[in-house]
């Protein structure tokens, strides 16, 4: 369900979604294949649930890659750093978020800047940049669900998922508040 709550970015036709955040809770607790077939499986859904228009399957395909590899490697690199004994759920989840941040809008502003003919770091910093506090927030919120899951039990835990729609809603609003006065700007 959380892979249908897109906000829409401006200047370009993508969306984030706030699965992002089971994908951080996955690298949490769940293993390298588990998470990765998680990102795979939400990204799915985020590209043909409730679209505008239906994508290509090369569109599909992309996003999915894309969703696995950053999320295969923001796994990869958090545990790493994070150290494999005592896992330091802070350290873990801020690695993975600023990794899967990086990984994934790099790989989307790359094709973006081919495709445009522009350089790469001005196609993410025009696109993407400003969503780091997106993903940070969310962030805190896997690791609010994660520490309540394992001190309370899971279904304490599930009490935590509405503070990620109000941060949904929240961005979604600052978000088309910036489209408006793009469009508004241009007239």
């Amino acid at each position: 369900m959380a892979s249908g709550l897109k906000v829409h970015l401006p200047g370009i036709t993508g969306t984030i979604s706030v699965n992002f955040v089971f994908v951080l809770i996955s690298v949490a607790v769940f293993t390298f294949s588990e998470t990765v077939l998680l990102a795979a499986v939400a990204c799915i859904v985020q590209c043909l649930w409730k679209c505008r228009r239906r994508p290509r399957l090369i569109q599909v395909s992309f996003n999915v890659a894309t969703l696995a590899v950053s999320s295969g490697a923001a796994y990869r690199v958090s545990h790493l750093l994070a150290g494999h004994t005592e896992i330091n759920l802070v350290v873990l989840l801020s690695v993975a978020a600023c990794f899967y941040f990086t990984a994934n809008t790099m790989l989307v502003s790359g094709v973006m800047a081919l495709v445009e003919g522009k350089r790469l770091f001005q196609v993410w910093q025009q696109c993407y940049v400003w969503s780091l506090p997106y993903y940070l927030v969310g962030a805190i919120i896997a690791g609010l669900v994660v520490s309540t899951g394992q001190a309370m039990g899971w279904t304490a835990s599930l009490v935590m998922l509405p503070l990620a729609y109000l941060v949904f809603l929240f961005y979604r609003m600052c978000t088309d508040r910036i489209l408006a006065l793009r469009i508004a700007s241009i007239e």
